[in-house]
């Protein structure tokens, strides 16, 4: 019985690669443009795993609409969304076992920011299925599809709103009087003292401007204009500065709302011309006046790069007795650069900053203790958790012996800021400069998707590694003979140490940013090229007709 528990346990204690490491040959294809063989090599990793069956959906059905394989995309991208609903109710008995093992057990159930995206990206194929549509009636129902995906974009994130504080809340937040400020301080004392709501996604402005472009795409301006409109004020009221994005972001929303408000009915001239002094600078009002009646549209949507992967950090776990804590320390290697990424994580994310934690610091080493505790993470659980840790001999486990805790964390990264170049090579017109504005970076989002979990990502790696290793002592402790539970003892210690792992799974086939381009021309034939960081992409020849828009979906993997 004691050996098949010994095994037992040993299974328990398996560990796994990064995430990044174990599709990394796909993704490095991916990053060379070879969708289709990106797509085999994905195939291989995960399509076999049924904890991975989510990010299989999401990375082969992105990949598939970089082949331009519209429907397959779709079919994959809408299986991805039911399945991302099913498992919140399903995933207890699930989460237990990963909470034995290690996360990568887990059924991945995918963030906001990739529910979102797997609307986006379907909305988005069926706007490219229309404009290969044979008649006008197939072309109508694809489009009325493409707004469907956009009104479950917009519910969505309605739902994510709900469960957030929004910008507003924010604002307010920062002009309340002291003692308010005060008191919200004291409730954060055990987060690190930290607030991580200024990092939640609470809401999407990129994608409610998607959804106005789908709604005048279909020629139902009064909804374009209200999309645009949200855009707009999410930009404005936090979004831009959130995730590091100009002030043309607004400015944008604002000039596409007021061209809707021209397009619709019920609005003075007088009430346009307000708005167009209130959020328009006279650059953008130029881009306005360049918008001729009966003009037709060519719109850019540049998804450039790759969403960051996560890396693995290391954290020692032991025992500090006398201010009854427990204490994590980063255990850090690599190169210069991952050491410097890791360590500024830490103290960013987790170092003791708080009084309390800064106080139990100082009784343990003095003043140079309460210093040191920037490179700490401190729990304070008390004497009477203490007394429980006793009780199952895992204070002596601590202290005579670290454990190791690993959590996901993200490397420093740097978008591409390239300025594209739009050659039209018209039949009437010959080459354009390109006003090209970054509209969100899904990578600053993932990042900061990362930091509101932080706090939750620590304790569930700590409890996660003192379980393992009791479970491992108590099997070592069940042993009769000495030398084989010595034995037993040292072999469970290397083996938890060894096998520890965070879960660093994430949707590494999304763009790190989108950029938008769009231009008013004159019904007529062109051949637009665009061309960034010494890349050319060509569209093709395409006919455009009095108030057509035509969006291009261009995938720039570099």
């Amino acid at each position: 019985m004691k050996w098949a528990i010994l095994c037992v346990t040993f299974l328990l204690l398996s560990g796994c690669a990064t995430y990044q490491q174990e599709i990394d040959q796909g993704l490095s294809l991916a990053k060379q443009g070879d969708w289709k063989k990106a797509e085999s090599q994905f195939t291989d990793v995960l399509q076999d795993s049924p904890q991975d069956q989510l990010l299989y959906l999401l990375e082969v059905g992105a990949l598939a609409q970089n082949q331009g394989d519209y429907q397959r995309s779709n079919r994959l991208l809408e299986q991805a969304d039911q399945l991302s609903d099913t498992f919140f109710p399903k995933s207890f008995k699930n989460r237990a076992w990963a909470l034995l093992t290690n996360p990568r057990q887990e059924n991945y159930h995918g963030s906001g920011l990739e529910r979102i995206y797997i609307s986006y990206l379907k909305s988005l194929n069926y706007l490219a299925l229309s404009e290969q549509a044979d008649n006008r009636e197939q072309r109508d129902k694809l489009r009325d599809s493409a707004l469907v995906e956009a009104r479950r974009i917009d519910n969505k994130l309605n739902e994510i709103q709900a469960q957030k504080p929004t910008y507003d809340d924010l604002n307010a937040k920062q002009d309340q009087a002291f003692y308010m400020k005060a008191l919200s301080w004291l409730g954060n004392f055990y987060n690190g003292g930290r607030s991580t709501a200024e990092y939640a996604y609470r809401d999407d402005a990129w994608a409610r401007y998607v959804e106005g472009l789908q709604y005048e795409i279909s020629k139902q301006y009064d909804d374009a204009r209200i999309s645009y409109q949200d855009a707009a004020k999410l930009y404005e009221a936090g979004y831009a500065k959130q995730y590091g994005l100009s002030d043309m972001t607004a400015e944008r929303a604002w000039l596409d709302t007021i061209r809707m408000m021209r397009k619709g009915s019920g609005w003075s001239q007088d009430e346009i011309n307000k708005l167009i002094k209130a959020k328009l600078s006279p650059a953008m009002q130029t881009l306005l006046a360049s918008y001729q009646q009966d003009d037709a549209e060519l719109v850019i949507l540049e998804h450039q790069g790759f969403i960051p992967d996560k890396s693995e950090m290391s954290l020692r776990l032991y025992a500090d007795p006398r201010a009854y804590s427990l204490v994590l320390q980063p255990l850090v290697g690599g190169s210069h650069q991952q050491q410097s990424d890791a360590y500024r994580w830490f103290t960013m994310v987790y170092s003791d900053i708080n009084p309390l934690n800064l106080l139990a610091n100082y009784k343990a080493g003095g003043a140079w203790g309460a210093i040191g505790g920037v490179f700490t993470k401190r729990v304070i659980v008390g004497s009477g958790v203490w007394s429980q840790l006793k009780q199952a001999h895992l204070d002596s486990l601590l202290t005579q012996q670290f454990i190791r805790v690993t959590v996901p964390y993200y490397r420093r990264f740097t978008l591409d800021h390239q300025t594209p170049i739009l050659d039209l090579k018209g039949s009437s017109q010959e080459a354009h400069s390109s006003q090209t504005i970054r509209m969100t970076s899904l990578a600053d989002i993932a990042v900061q998707e990362q930091l509101f979990e932080a706090q939750r990502d620590i304790y569930e790696g700590l409890v996660r590694e003192l379980l393992r290793s009791w479970l491992a002592d108590r099997v070592a402790r069940s042993v009769d003979d000495d030398t084989a539970s010595l034995i037993l003892s040292l072999l469970g210690q290397v083996s938890v140490f060894a096998s520890s792992a965070a879960d660093t799974r994430n949707w590494l086939t999304l763009p790190a940013q989108v950029r938008l381009t769009r231009k008013p021309l004159r019904a007529a034939t062109y051949d637009p090229h665009y061309a960034v960081d010494n890349k050319d992409f060509s569209l093709g020849q395409i006919v455009l007709q009095p108030n057509e828009i035509k969006v291009w979906n261009l995938r720039n993997p570099n």
